[in-house]
């Protein structure tokens, strides 16, 4: 079986992004394989001082680091092996100001590393060493921004499945726009989304 990493940002009280996570698991059944990483509970470290240079000294420089050094980027690791051991990637959030939310970013970049999920090749181009993973975006937004001119204002997205892409894994994303613009039609959005996930799921040539 498929091992899922379930990643979730969801910290507001009866949370619609929640409702998407719910509905995934329920379009999997079997929880088994799951693991979950909730970025509320257990927010990825920042990239600062510390960190930058043990990771430029390592994955660019190839010298080994101090045990100082080593210490200091060790949950970056254990979260960037989290993900080389999976197959599937869930991740769940919702905008924030036309973006990702900060721990959400956060968790990105502890997992985009030289060497590790891409490459630098010989001729100067970048390759993605994440072959044969797939990951599912969900994402719910206040506005709507299904169409122009809010469609450019949506960076979350574009952002999370770049950096997946660069990373070589393949990614899908569902989303549950203008909970906040259409108040009266709020559940019918998130039914809706709730539904396209699991068609999405079922479909096993996609999932």
């Amino acid at each position: 079986m498929k091992k899922i990493l379930l990643v979730s940002y969801t910290p507001r009280i009866d949370s619609n992004t929640q409702k998407l996570v719910d509905a995934y698991l329920q379009a999997t059944g079997d929880t088994s394989q799951i693991t979950p990483l909730d970025l509320v509970k257990e927010p990825a470290p920042l990239l600062l001082d510390d960190h930058v240079n043990a990771l430029l000294k390592r994955n660019y420089m190839g010298m080994a680091l101090t045990d100082a050094e080593s210490k200091s980027i060790q949950k970056i690791d254990a979260l960037l092996q989290q993900l080389l051991d999976t197959d599937r990637i869930v991740i769940a959030f919702p905008m924030y100001n036309f973006s990702v939310p900060a721990t959400v970013k956060a968790w990105i970049d502890t997992l985009v590393q030289n060497g590790k999920t891409f490459k630098i090749t010989d001729d100067g181009a970048y390759e993605g060493l994440c072959h044969g993973k797939k990951a599912l975006i969900l994402m719910t937004t206040g506005g709507d921004y299904s169409e122009e001119p809010m469609k450019s204002m949506d960076y979350a997205v574009p952002l999370i499945q770049s950096c997946f892409g660069f990373m070589g894994i393949e990614s899908h994303a569902i989303t549950a726009y203008g909970l906040n613009q259409y108040m009266d039609r709020a559940d019918d959005i998130v039914h809706d989304a709730q539904q396209e996930i699991a068609r999405y799921v079922s479909d096993s040539s996609s999932w």
